[in-house]
């Protein structure tokens, strides 16, 4: 991380909070920015650099095709490793939401690029800390998400335990 630059002074922070604004989700109304800052906070806590932790909070700029068709301007106003790790994280992601769902583990295609799986890690990890908190046992697909999750989080490698961990405080 060395370089001094807190994530809240970086242009894609500043991008992500203007999109998002007071924004919450729709079914447990959290705000929409507590999931960019766990998962910042996670990847702090796996040692990924600032640059790494900026593309995470910009993925949703990115992340669907509308988003990304409105938003595609910003790209020039961040770096080219941060455009770099968001289109690569969108393009690991979008592979194998719940709706094109891996049946076993060995589907389950990770980044070659070890950032891109650091932020998966911090996206899989928030994601399931809210789905067991809100949704677990009520959402409709309760059942599909709780396998979604878990396949990811052994394909990234994480075990129980070390979600505990990386989930500890949040």
């Amino acid at each position: 991380m060395g370089t001094g630059l807190n994530i809240k002074d970086t242009i894609g922070y500043q991008l992500i909070t203007d999109f998002y604004g007071d924004s919450c989700a729709n079914r447990s109304g959290v705000p929409l920015m507590n999931h960019i800052n766990e998962g910042i906070i996670i990847l702090e806590r796996i040692g990924a650099e600032i640059e790494v932790q900026e593309a995470f909070a910009t993925h949703p700029l990115f992340q669907n095709d509308d988003d990304l068709s409105k938003n595609f301007g910003l790209i020039s106003s961040l770096s080219q490793k941060v455009v770099a790790l968001s289109f690569e994280y969108r393009n690991v992601a979008n592979r194998f939401l719940t709706q094109h769902m891996p049946k076993n583990l060995h589907e389950v295609k990770l980044s070659p690029i070890a950032e891109v799986n650091q932020m998966l890690i911090a996206d899989k990890v928030q994601n399931r800390k809210d789905f067991l908190l809100y949704h677990f046992g009520t959402h409709q697909k309760s059942d599909t998400l709780d396998i979604y999750f878990k396949l990811w989080l052994s394909a990234l490698s994480i075990s129980e335990e070390r979600y505990q961990n990386l989930i500890k405080g949040l």
